[in-house]
């Protein structure tokens, strides 16, 4: 009677002692008294993790707030409630920006200009802009900026070789159907690296980049001097390449999974605990002028298919042109599509 008395009253003082000895540590490393912070290292101290605990022990000293939210990202999953916050936000914001692309580059517009028609769409914008700034600062609580891990300065050494974005796909694809598409087919293969957005948000801004730079020079060399690429998100590059073979697109797909995974790497050996990397390939091919539109949608639902079903290969699908499509080219470029 007596043990079961004082089990729970012992218990109780061991997790009020080793609650403080939390507290120490973080005052004592400069650390914030975050639930988060308190969560890991509670758990470390309690030793109930052996991998958990050797990970610690392996940080660097004195331990930053970096190397804590790296080890959290590792160990911890995400609570359900912010992840789902987290997401939609990012979503609503994806769409509203590109709403406000459209609307500023007068995709969407008033066909028959009314008084105060102008004025109401300015408005709108204007509305669009509020919106997108109240989403960008809500996505900053729900996922704080992170403090950058050591270990990654020489990793950015490098000039950085940027690529365009999707507006220049758009004006690319536009190109193709005033002077001609190529002969063996034009083809949108795009290329997700799993792993690579969330680097920014554990500290790892700086392999991130090295990341993408390496991508980026190589694929250059890679592609054909009248071949383009771009990044259509921060994860997602994408390839306007004038072939249509799938044997071909496939030993593209493989020699750039194979940059990405010789970076990877190079850079683990600076930060052993990055996250994996994992490239997805989904590609839209054509034999007539189409709408950016479509060839990237149709790029796009087959890099999900290719993600579905954790294919490394590239999923391919066909694009036709259609008598809308058509009728567009015609009024755009004074001519039918050929």
């Amino acid at each position: 009677m007596t043990q079961s008395v004082h089990r729970p009253v012992a218990h109780a003082r061991e997790t009020e002692i080793i609650g403080q000895k939390v507290i120490d540590f973080l005052a004592k490393n400069r650390l914030e008294l975050t639930p988060r912070n308190f969560e890991l290292i509670f758990d470390v101290l309690l030793g109930r993790d052996k991998t958990l605990r050797e990970a610690f022990l392996g940080l660097p000293k004195p331990v930053s707030q970096g190397s804590l939210s790296m080890l959290a990202h590792r160990f911890f999953p995400e609570r359900p409630l912010i992840a789902a916050l987290r997401n939609s936000s990012d979503e609503t914001l994806g769409a509203l920006e590109g709403f406000l692309r459209a609307l500023e580059a007068g995709t969407i517009s008033v066909v028959e200009a009314r008084e105060g028609e102008y004025d109401s769409l300015a408005a709108l914008e204007e509305q669009v802009r509020q919106c997108i700034a109240a989403l960008q600062a809500l996505s900053q609580q729900a996922t704080p900026a992170p403090q950058d891990l050591a270990a990654q300065d020489h990793l950015t050494a490098q000039l950085s070789f940027g690529l365009p974005g999707y507006g220049a796909l758009e004006e690319r694809l536009e190109a193709f159907c005033r002077e001609g598409m190529p002969e063996d087919g034009l083809s949108l293969m795009l290329c997700h690296v799993d792993g690579l957005e969330p680097l920014s948000r554990s500290g790892l801004g700086k392999v991130g980049d090295y990341m993408k730079n390496t991508l980026a020079r190589f694929t250059h060399r890679l592609i054909d001097k009248t071949d383009t690429a771009y990044w259509t998100a921060p994860d997602e590059l994408s390839l306007l390449v004038g072939a249509s073979s799938e044997t071909y697109l496939a030993q593209l797909s493989e020699k750039i999974a194979r940059v990405v995974t010789d970076a990877e790497t190079v850079a683990r050996r600076s930060i052993p605990s990055m996250p994996k990397l994992v490239c997805h390939f989904g590609c839209a091919r054509t034999h007539r002028p189409v709408l950016a539109a479509q060839l990237y949608g149709a790029a796009r639902q087959s890099l999900q298919r290719a993600e579905l079903t954790e294919s490394l290969v590239p999923v391919f699908a066909e694009v036709s042109v259609d008598a809308a499509t058509m009728r567009r080219y015609e009024a755009l470029y004074g001519r039918r599509a050929r």
